[in-house]
Formats: C-alpha cells, sequence, structure tokens
C-alpha cells in the first residue's frame, strides 16, 4: 500500500476526530464507537464467533460431582455414626449414669469442636447461661420459668446477632444454637407443667444439652426421651444395626440429589418456572440429607426403640420427603417438615398462645421460627408466607368440605369420616390433586430463593434485596394466588 495514501487517510482521520486526548471524548462517543468496533467484528469471516456451548457429560459429571460428593458424606457422617453406637454400647453395659453423662458431654463437645473450631464457645455460653436461668427460677421461686426463660433468649440472641456476630460464623453455627435454645426452653416448660419432677444435676443438664446424637444436625429430643437412654434392657440386634445403616444410605442418596442430580433437571430448557422448581428441589433434598443424618444418629444413640404400647420396630422420623414431594396440602408439608421441631412449636408455642385466637397462634408459631431460625429476612419471608398460606389453605378447605360434605380438608380424613362423598369420588380426588399442585406451585416459589450463584451470599445468610429479587423473577405471583385464595375465602365463608 502507498505510504502516501496512508498519511492521507491519517489526516482526513484527524480532520474527522477533532479530540486529542482520550479523556475529552464525550461518553456517547466512545458508547458509538464501542458499538462500531463490535458489530465490525462480529462477522465469521475474521474469526470472532462464540465457541458452542460445552456439551454435558454424565461421565464426567460422575467423576467431578458424584463421587467427590458421596465421599465427603461418607467422610462427615460416619465418625458421628459410628461414636453414637459407642454410646449406646456404653449404656447397654450398665455404666453409672455420672459416667454416662460424662461421655455424652465430653463427646458431644469433641464432635462440635471438630465441625466449629472456635465457635463452640459460643454454644457452650448459651448451655451455661440455660442452667443459670433454670436455678435462678428456681431460688426466686418463679413459677414461668419457660416463658421467662425463651424471654431471655431472645433479648440475649436478637442484639447478639444484629451488634456483634460476624454473619459468616453466625450462619455455620446457628443450627447447633437453635438445637440448643429448644431443647433448654423445652426443659423449662416441662419443669413447670410438672413432665419433669426437678431440675437435673448440672453433668445430666449438660449431658442431655450436648448430646453427640442431636448436638450437631440435631433433631430436638425432651430430656425424658435423653434420660430413658439408661433405662435397662435391651441389646445390640441385627433389626437396629440394618436401621441405622438404611438412613445412612437414604442420607448420602439425598445428598446426591441435592447437589449432583437436581442442578442438571431440565438441561436446554429455558423456563424460569423450571429454574425455580430445580432451585428449590436441591434445597428441599439438602433437608432431607441433614434429616436422614439426625434420624441415623439418634437411632445409633439408641432413640426410637421398640416399646410396649408404642412403635414395634426401630422408628424415628425427622421428616418424610414423600409427604413432601407430592403433598396433599401445605398443611402436610408443614407437619412433615421437621417432625421433631413441628412438636415442639406444636407444644411449647402454640398451645400456649391459642387462647390468643388460632390465627394469632399460628403467627406466633411461625414468628417463634424465625426467631429460633435467627434474623434472617429470607427466612422469615418463607415461614411468615407459609404460615398464612397453609392458614388459608386449612380454613378454606374446612369451609369447601363443609359445603360440599366431601373429604377435602387439608388433611386427610379418617376411615371412619362421615362425609357424603369419600375420597376415592373422582371429582374428590381431583380436587385434592388440584390442591397438591397448588402446594408445589407455592413450594417452588418459596424455596426458589435459598439458592445463590454466590458462595459468599450462602455463607453470610440471604439478605432481603436477594429474596425480593428472586420473588419479584417471578412475578410474585404466589402471593398474588395466596391472597386470590383468601378473597374466595371470606366470599364463600
Amino acid at each position: 500500500m502507498d505510504l502516501g495514501m496512508m498519511d492521507a487517510d491519517a489526516d482526513m482521520m484527524d480532520a474527522e476526530f477533532p479530540w486529542q486526548d482520550y479523556d475529552d471524548i464525550p461518553e456517547e462517543v466512545l458508547q458509538q464507537m464501542m458499538q462500531q468496533y463490535q458489530d465490525y467484528y462480529s462477522g465469521g469471516e475474521f474469526g470472532f464467533e462464540e465457541p458452542p456451548p460445552p456439551v454435558f457429560s454424565y461421565t464426567e459429571h460422575f467423576g467431578n460431582c458424584v463421587v467427590p460428593t458421596l465421599m465427603q458424606g461418607i467422610q462427615i457422617i460416619t465418625p458421628l455414626v459410628c461414636g453414637c453406637m459407642a454410646m449406646r454400647t456404653v449404656s447397654l453395659m450398665g455404666v453409672p449414669s455420672l459416667i454416662y453423662h460424662l461421655l455424652s458431654l465430653a463427646v458431644g463437645l469433641l464432635a462440635l469442636s471438630y465441625f466449629f473450631e472456635g465457635l463452640i464457645i459460643q454454644v457452650v455460653a448459651l448451655g451455661l447461661l440455660g442452667y443459670f436461668l433454670l436455678q435462678a427460677c428456681q431460688a426466686t421461686g418463679i413459677n414461668y420459668k419457660g416463658p421467662v426463660i425463651a424471654a431471655v433468649y431472645v433479648m440475649v440472641l436478637v442484639p447478639w446477632e444484629l451488634f456483634f456476630a460476624d454473619p459468616v460464623a453466625w450462619n455455620k453455627i446457628r443450627g447447633p444454637q437453635m438445637i440448643l435454645v429448644m431443647k433448654v426452653i423445652s426443659l423449662a416448660f416441662d419443669l413447670d407443667q410438672g413432665v419433669v419432677a426437678e431440675i437435673p444435676e448440672f453433668v445430666e443438664y449438660l449431658g442431655y444439652t450436648f448430646n453427640l446424637a442431636t448436638v450437631i444436625f440435631g433433631p430436638w429430643i425432651s430430656y425424658s426421651s435423653y434420660i430413658r437412654l439408661l433405662q435397662p434392657g435391651g441389646d445390640i440386634d441385627l433389626r437396629w444395626l440394618v436401621t441405622t445403616f438404611f438412613k445412612f444410605l437414604q442420607s448420602l442418596l439425598c445428598l446426591l440429589i441435592s447437589t449432583c442430580l437436581a442442578p442438571v433437571l431440565f438441561l436446554g430448557f429455558d423456563q424460569k418456572w423450571l429454574d425455580a422448581y430445580k432451585d428449590a428441589m436441591s434445597f428441599r433434598f439438602s433437608h432431607y440429607f441433614v434429616s436422614f443424618v439426625s434420624e441415623s444418629t439418634s437411632l445409633a444413640l439408641g432413640l426410637g426403640a421398640p416399646k410396649e404400647g408404642g412403635n414395634k420396630h426401630w422408628e424415628l422420623s425427622v421428616a418424610r420427603p414423600w409427604h413432601i414431594e407430592l403433598p396433599r396440602s401445605l398443611v402436610q408439608v408443614v407437619t412433615n417438615w421437621n417432625l421433631p421441631m413441628h412438636m415442639w412449636l406444636k407444644t411449647y408455642v402454640f398451645k400456649t398462645s391459642r387462647k390468643l385466637g388460632n390465627f394469632a397462634a399460628v403467627l406466633l408459631t411461625y414468628a417463634a421460627s424465625s426467631l429460633l431460625h435467627g434474623l434472617n429476612f429470607q427466612l422469615a419471608a418463607v415461614l411468615l408466607s407459609l404460615g398464612f398460606y397453609s392458614y388459608v389453605e386449612h380454613v378454606l378447605r374446612q369451609k369447601l368440605a363443609t359445603i360440599f360434605n366431601a373429604c377435602i380438608l387439608a388433611r386427610r380424613c379418617k376411615p371412619d369420616c362421615q362425609h357424603s362423598y369419600q375420597s376415592a369420588n373422582p371429582l374428590v380426588l381431583l380436587t385434592n390433586i388440584c390442591f397438591g399442585l397448588l402446594a408445589m406451585f407455592h413450594l417452588a416459589y418459596l424455596g426458589v430463593m435459598f439458592s445463590s450463584d454466590s458462595s459468599e451470599l450462602q455463607e453470610k445468610g440471604y439478605e432481603m434485596h436477594h429474596t425480593l429479587k428472586k420473588w419479584s423473577h417471578l412475578d410474585y405471583a404466589s402471593h398474588y394466588v395466596a391472597g386470590a385464595t383468601y378473597v374466595f375465602y371470606w366470599l364463600v365463608k
């Protein structure tokens, strides 16, 4: 090319480009230039085409996700289950109760230290505070130990979380703190009601609150259930080992579904509600994983043993996934999500506040659950929404069951119910299926914000902006449907 021509082109560009410095170029001109550049070089002749998306490989997915997840799950669960089995073996040997309580305390603290390291101090401090409050109430003659201790814990935990706690550390230790507080409050209420005759000895109390089977993943157990572990009788039988191992396998299966299967569902489909269902499903199965781990450790310790007049097999349920994945109603979902916690809330919150009315008692119950889980807008919004949804569904279906004399209540009717139209009736069956699909719709909507692309956000806990952003992406559809359901209930009331 002739150099003279290049100089002429440069002079022309200088004439059309009056700015001598980059900082002098107006922003709109810069944006126009960038757009022209992108348009010019987007063609294939320059080799700037975007590479094709990678092809999903099940073989690579198995090696990169399934195997590592399975190995990590085994490493987490195995020491806990083996430790609980060792504790049951010790109890069957008939060792003195003091020795058992000391061992329960020691291995519980060891597990807390292994999983949470220095954060164990927070849990220990809450446990010691609980015993001090029990003794203080006893010394001052306070007869309402349960409400007083619950109020003190709220006054301690709320400012602690708001002003002093590190968000990442608090979110990490929240589960063990919740279980411990539930144990202390239930013990206080049981003392008020005479279920427990007197305040336990200090070592007994610590053995209960820091029990290995429940201190990490739960579940909540009553003080009476813990003490029954020391009752004579029982032996190591095959059914106990098989049931414990089966729960162990169920926990691993749920972990794999949550981590490896759910995220790759609906590949190739770009639909926001399918993505919402997928994300909510992943969260639910992570909860089932924790539930089955806690069932396995509790059974390994000796809880859920066969007894006269009770269960004939080794049985202890924390969650019932089949009632949640294919629900009859949201009421069924709430009941079967965490059975021990549902029992705790029903016994110590709902029944206590029922004199204020059913609706107020339901809201107080969900408010108590929100406080136990921490001051997290996301959890509070989900729990309170779920409380409102389940209440509206319950009263609506109760009214419709009365009007049509049909088995369409939120809870399944008993076999000897007097409704004219039983569950096998085609229209009744179709109505219950429709309510079940509506419950699945609500679950996908409520569970969608528990997934995040940011691991830092997951560690710190989800904030209001994250929740509202997720719900706005789904057009707040679930809340609108719930509001319309409530209006319909008032119209037929």
